[in-house]
C-alpha cells in the first residue's frame, strides 16, 4: 500500500513537472508569434499614386486624348522632379494611344512609371464569369500591344470569382479593391458591416475598411473568401490607400471645395497614421487614388509632392510603383 501511494505521488509530481515544461516551451514559441503580431511601427512603407485614366472618351476624340496625354506628361514632368513615380491604370486611353498614333502608356513606362490595367467591369449581376474573364484579357492583350508589360488591375468587382478570373486572365496582382467586390465571398465570409450594395458606386469604399489593413497586402486564390491571406495564393491583392485630392473629405466626412492646403494637412494626419502600422519586418504598401478625372492645381500639387518628400527624406517612404511592389512582395512574402 505505501509502494502504492508512493508511487502514485511520484507519478503525479512527474506528471505536474512535465506539464510544466511543456506548458513552458510552448509559452516560449507562441510568444515571440505573438508579439510579431503586432507591427513595430518601424518599417519603411512603399509609395505611390495610382492614376486611373478615364473620363475623357480617348478612344472616340482625338482632341480629347491629345489634351489628356498632354496632362499625362506634365504631371510625370512634375513628379520627375521629386523622384516620384506614378502608376497609371487604362482602358480607353490604351484604346487612344492606338488610335491616335501616340504612345503615351509605353513612354511612361520607360520612364520609371508603372502600367496596369483599370478594368471598370463586374458590376452589373448579368455579367458572366466567362465574360468577366475575356473582358480583362483582352484589356491586358490590348495593353500588351502597345509593348507595355501588364502584371496588375484594378476596378474589377463582382459577385462572379473576379479573383479566378483575373488569374487566369494572366494577372499578378490587383489594385483599387472596394467593398462591392465582397458580393463574391460566400456568405459565411462575408465581414460584419457589409451591405447588399446595388452597384459598386455604392459599394465604392476601399476594402480592408480598417486604416492598418491598407498598408499590408496579402495572397488569394479564391473569390468566395479572398479576404482571408492564403500565402499560396496566386494573386496578391494591394488594397488603396485615400484619394489623392478628397483626402480632407474622406478624413472628417463633410464635403470640400477641392485639392487645397485641407487636403495636404489631411494628407500629413493619413500618413502618420499610416506609418503607426508599418512592421521593420514586412513588405509595407500604401497609395493614394487619383481619377484623371479633370485636371489639378499643379502648385497645389507639387506642394502635396514637397510634402511626401519630407517623409522620403527621413527614410520613412520609398516611391515604389505597383509593379515594384510586387516584385517586393514576391522577394518578402511576410
Amino acid at each position: 500500500m505505501r509502494f502504492s501511494m508512493a508511487y502514485r505521488r511520484g507519478g503525479t509530481a512527474l506528471f505536474l513537472t512535465c506539464a510544466v515544461i511543456v506548458y513552458l516551451l510552448v509559452l516560449a514559441c507562441v510568444a515571440p508569434a505573438a508579439a510579431s503580431a503586432a507591427p513595430d511601427g518601424q518599417g519603411v512603407l512603399h509609395f505611390t499614386v495610382m492614376v486611373h485614366l478615364e473620363g475623357w472618351d480617348d478612344d472616340n476624340k482625338k482632341e480629347a486624348f491629345e489634351k489628356h496625354a498632354a496632362l499625362v506628361r506634365e504631371y510625370a514632368d512634375l513628379f520627375e522632379k521629386y523622384g516620384a513615380r506614378l502608376t497609371l491604370e487604362s482602358r480607353e486611353f490604351t484604346a487612344g494611344c492606338i488610335r491616335w498614333g501616340d504612345n503615351v502608356l509605353k513612354e511612361m513606362e520607360d520612364r520609371g512609371h508603372g502600367v496596369g490595367v483599370h478594368a471598370d467591369i463586374g458590376g452589373s449581376r448579368k455579367t458572366t464569369q466567362k465574360q468577366l474573364l475575356t473582358g480583362i484579357r483582352e484589356m491586358k492583350e490590348e495593353l500588351e500591344s502597345l509593348g507595355v508589360t501588364v502584371r496588375h488591375v484594378s476596378g474589377v468587382c463582382s459577385d462572379k470569382d473576379w479573383v479566378r478570373a483575373c488569374i487566369n486572365a494572366g494577372y499578378e496582382a490587383v489594385t483599387g479593391t472596394v467593398s462591392y467586390a465582397l458580393w463574391s465571398l460566400d456568405e459565411a465570409n462575408r465581414p460584419d458591416g457589409f451591405e447588399p450594395y446595388a452597384n459598386p458606386a455604392a459599394g465604392h469604399t476601399a476594402y480592408p475598411w480598417d486604416p492598418a489593413g491598407a498598408v499590408s497586402p496579402w495572397r488569394t486564390s479564391d473569390g468566395r473568401n479572398w479576404i482571408q491571406n492564403d500565402p499560396k495564393g496566386k494573386l496578391l491583392l494591394i488594397p488603396s490607400g485615400a484619394s489623392l485630392v478628397y483626402a480632407f473629405e474622406e478624413r472628417n466626412g463633410k464635403e470640400h471645395g477641392g485639392f487645397d492646403k485641407d487636403d495636404l494637412t489631411a494628407w500629413r494626419q493619413i500618413l502618420d497614421e499610416a506609418l503607426t502600422y508599418t512592421d521593420s519586418g514586412s513588405v509595407n504598401t500604401y497609395y493614394a487614388a487619383w481619377s484623371l478625372g479633370s485636371a489639378v492645381s499643379t502648385d497645389v500639387l507639387e506642394q502635396w509632392l514637397r510634402l511626401i518628400d519630407e517623409y522620403v527624406q527621413d527614410g520613412r517612404i520609398v516611391w515604389t510603383t505597383v509593379p515594384e511592389m510586387i516584385d517586393l512582395y514576391n522577394q518578402n512574402p511576410v
